[in-house]
């Protein structure tokens, strides 16, 4: 436990070794752009949407839904998350994107995107998603990145959401939680470790990684002096057909009157076939001081660390080649592993009392069928099903117990997804089975 009085504690700055580390870059990007001769620039221009038509079959009482889920307290449908019987055709992405090609060692990509971000007057808003410059082979098998770009927790290649591929029906586990952003502004290091080159007796494998230092907030410009980092190394081996991947990250957001930073560890594995596809991740966050509460015998407020937990199991595969595919889906999601019934939780944010929404278990399950009647279109009927228990036995203000479905509820969601693509990204990954 931490008491609001400890005293501020320094925190090393990375500025130096930020600066001088571009300042070397952008020197041994100029000799590698004098080496380049006869080059001639190219670029492209892509995108693509996906979309559902709902029915909220089933609403929790309580509007428990994941924040970064379609129905959650982010989202379009926030306002009428607590009724059942809604129902819309709505649009949930639609990227436009632009790949520009600048040289054999340097590239760009700029993408615009529309995600359920809503103004004031509740109308769709679009945003700048990626915009980055790449330098390949910045050294041997290592490509450095700046700008706005993938985030190593899920998106970067070899990442939960490329394996999965079925993002344009659900987010991967830390994305659905907010965990973490899929796009950040900052520098990274991508690439490979060690490749070998193999004669067809033996297995391929390769070791990959990736290296970021960002803001730490997402889309958002960065308003602290605090900076995130995120590692991710993954094998890539079995002729490509399996991976094994860690994932780490370390964040500080408060230094005064007390520390708070986040510490997060995953682990994933995923294996493919020509026909099917199968993978699991399953990840803690530690929440440093994440806990402020009070307990009956006094008024005093003090800290105490939180434990985010979390595991996701996931299939797909092929029933018609080129044609149809099935996907399951089951996560398991824990807000806080260190909960104590005996204490009552406050808001970091608001200064009062946690409510009953906040300390709940969360099993969510997908299940859905792509239907591809030509290249690049899905047509994917789907359950969306996730169900809630809380982990308090009565109110922590009242004492008195709680409402069956305060203590247990579910939202049920059928839904029919479509996804379309235009004029493909080569660095873009395609739905599920890859059709």
């Amino acid at each position: 436990m931490t008491n609001f009085s400890m005293q501020t504690k320094a925190q090393p700055s990375l500025n130096v070794i930020i600066f001088f580390t571009i300042i070397y870059f952008i020197a041994l990007g100029n000799h590698l752009t004098a080496q380049v001769t006869d080059f001639k620039p190219s670029g492209n221009l892509w995108g693509y949407v996906f979309g559902d038509y709902y029915f909220k079959a089933h609403s929790d009482t309580l509007g428990r839904a994941p924040a970064g889920s379609p129905y959650g307290s982010k989202s379009l449908n926030a306002k009428n998350q607590n009724q059942n019987d809604m129902n819309a055709f709505q649009i949930r992405r639609a990227y436009i994107g632009y790949d520009y090609t600048l040289s054999s060692r340097f590239s760009a990509q700029a993408v615009l995107a529309n995600e359920m971000n809503i103004d004031g007057n509740g109308y769709n808003t679009t945003y700048l998603k990626y915009a980055w410059l790449k330098c390949t082979n910045i050294f041997q098998g290592s490509n450095l990145m700046i700008g706005q770009m993938p985030t190593s927790s899920f998106a970067t290649p070899y990442g939960t959401e490329p394996l999965w591929g079925y993002r344009s029906v659900e987010k991967t586990l830390m994305d659905l939680h907010s965990l973490d952003p899929s796009t950040d502004m900052g520098i990274m290091l991508i690439g490979n470790v060690w490749q070998r080159k193999t004669n067809s007796d033996s297995l391929p494998a390769t070791i990959g990684y990736s290296a970021m230092i960002a803001n730490g907030t997402g889309a958002k410009p960065d308003v602290t002096r605090f900076k995130k980092m995120r590692g991710n190394i993954y094998l890539n081996t079995l002729h490509q057909k399996l991976t094994f991947g860690v994932y780490g990250d370390y964040y500080t957001t408060q230094l005064s009157p007390y520390q708070i930073s986040n510490a997060t560890l995953k682990g994933y594995m995923h294996f493919k076939t020509d026909w099917f596809r199968v993978g699991a991740e399953v990840f803690q966050q530690l929440n440093k001081n994440g806990d402020i509460y009070t307990t009956a015998s006094t008024a005093k407020a003090d800290t105490a660390n939180g434990m985010q937990l979390g595991w996701s199991v996931f299939l797909s595969g092929r029933l018609i080649k080129n044609k149809l595919n099935y996907y399951l889906r089951m996560d398991k999601y824990n807000p806080d592993t260190k909960y104590n019934i005996n204490n009552i939780y406050l808001s970091s944010t608001a200064g009062g009392n946690m409510s009953t929404t906040t300390f709940y278990t969360q099993t969510f399950y997908l299940i859905g069928f792509d239907y591809t009647p030509v290249s690049r279109i899905h047509i994917m009927p789907n359950l969306w099903y996730t169900q809630y228990n809380t982990m308090m036995s009565s109110d922590p203000l009242t004492g008195k117990e709680l409402p069956g479905r305060a203590r247990s509820d579910y939202d049920l969601v059928p839904r029919i997804t479509f996804f379309f693509v235009f004029n493909n990204s080569p660095g873009m990954t395609n739905n599920g089975m890859d059709n």
